[in-house]
């Protein structure tokens, strides 16, 4: 759940590059290529299995598993193979909210203290600014304890209240920073708790889930016995993977803890880009780079960039960036054993998405997402 730059490797046997006419031309042929070069990553023990859906146009071009979904079982991953897929959960988090926001329900404006007095900084804190990580709210998974507690089973306002009593709880002065935390969306979960008088999982399936026919999709329960549960593997390297350790899903809650497929994800970008989700005021906010208390944009003070970080902005849980001049709006999620990538290039009408049971080093989603980005784009393999 940490910020790095994405490393870009070439995918081997890729010798033909296809321009954005080539692409309408012969979708075939890409769709081909994309094959091999998630083939190749599986072949290579980049992931015990993946898997991917990419549209064009909103039309499917591959939507395909690959790999493993249980190594002691030897099962494959199919298209109804089902995953946790971390971090995009915030996407969701942020909708629900906006659409709230929308029916009057609530305000991003709103403080904190509104819904959790008795949080630290709560009287200083806005719901937009947990939004666009510029709270300065420590996000949790930093905290040493993290590991030790990730299998305790708590409800929200529980957990909320863990967090109040940690030893560090803020980072620096609401709205003069950026740095990424789990705990405000995590608390944002809460609060779209106490608005609705629902839990979120309900909130979710009532709003999302359900109108759109995300039927592979849902906040996940570990106890659930689920037909199509993928096993998740951390890795040490390729073709290096042991099984993931245990983590309660009241531990991530809205900052991670959705289950889903690479379909339903790139379904569900079809119908937030597409405008059925949001109303377009709502969705332009949730595009809209972050500000912090001095107008400027809220990524220019991200805490410890690395020096070749590529430049990028930050809206309501979506990443804003470009690939070699391609708009690229989207966001990555890893947790226990799982790792993914879903990425939206609203100009090009193009969709990657990319789930993998593997996370660690060399190993993982994100790598993968990039290579089949650069053959959709008809780009050239980048060392």
């Amino acid at each position: 759940m940490t910020l790095s730059r994405r490393t870009l490797v070439a995918g081997t046997a890729i010798s033909v590059l296809f321009s954005a006419s080539a692409f309408a031309a012969d979708t075939s042929a890409v769709a081909a290529a994309i094959d091999k070069a998630v083939q190749d990553a599986i072949a290579a023990g980049e992931s015990p299995g993946l898997q991917v859906a990419v549209y064009k146009d909103g039309a499917p071009v591959l939507v395909k598993g690959y790999g493993s979904a249980n190594l002691e079982l030897n099962v494959p991953v199919n298209n109804d193979s089902i995953f946790r897929i971390g971090s995009v959960t915030k996407q969701f988090t942020a909708a629900a909210l906006l659409k709230l926001e929308e029916e009057g329900k609530l305000s991003l404006d709103d403080k904190l203290s509104k819904y959790y007095p008795d949080f630290p900084r709560a009287a200083d804190v806005t719901l937009k600014q947990m939004l666009h990580h510029t709270s300065g709210i420590h996000s949790y998974t930093d905290d040493p304890s993290f590991l030790q507690e990730a299998g305790l089973k708590r409800t929200t306002d529980e957990w909320v209240a863990h967090f109040a009593k940690m030893p560090k709880t803020q980072d620096f002065e609401p709205g003069t920073g950026w740095t990424y935390s789990n705990t405000a969306y995590f608390i944002l979960g809460g609060v779209i708790e106490k608005a609705e008088k629902k839990p979120l999982a309900t909130v979710l399936q009532d709003r999302f889930f359900g109108p759109l026919g995300l039927t592979h999709t849902a906040l996940d329960d570990e106890s659930v016995i689920l037909p199509g549960r993928v096993a998740g593997y951390d890795g040490t390297g390729p073709h290096q993977f042991k099984n993931a350790a245990f983590i309660s899903m009241t531990v991530p809650g809205a900052a991670g803890a959705m289950r889903s497929s690479a379909n339903d994800l790139a379904r569900w970008n079809a119908a937030l880009f597409g405008g059925k989700v949001l109303k377009p005021a709502s969705f332009k906010a949730m595009i809209t780079p972050g500000k912090l208390n001095n107008g400027q944009n809220s990524t220019t003070a991200v805490k410890d960039r690395p020096a070749d970080m590529p430049p990028f902005e930050y809206g309501y849980a979506l990443f804003m960036g470009d690939v070699d001049g391609h708009q690229r709006i989207g966001h990555g999620g890893g947790i226990f054993g799982f790792n993914t990538s879903l990425n939206e290039f609203p100009k090009d009408r193009l969709t990657v998405s990319v789930i993998a049971n593997g996370i660690g080093k060399d190993v993982g989603a994100g790598k993968i997402a990039d290579r089949i980005e650069r053959i959709a784009l008809g780009l050239p393999p980048k060392e």
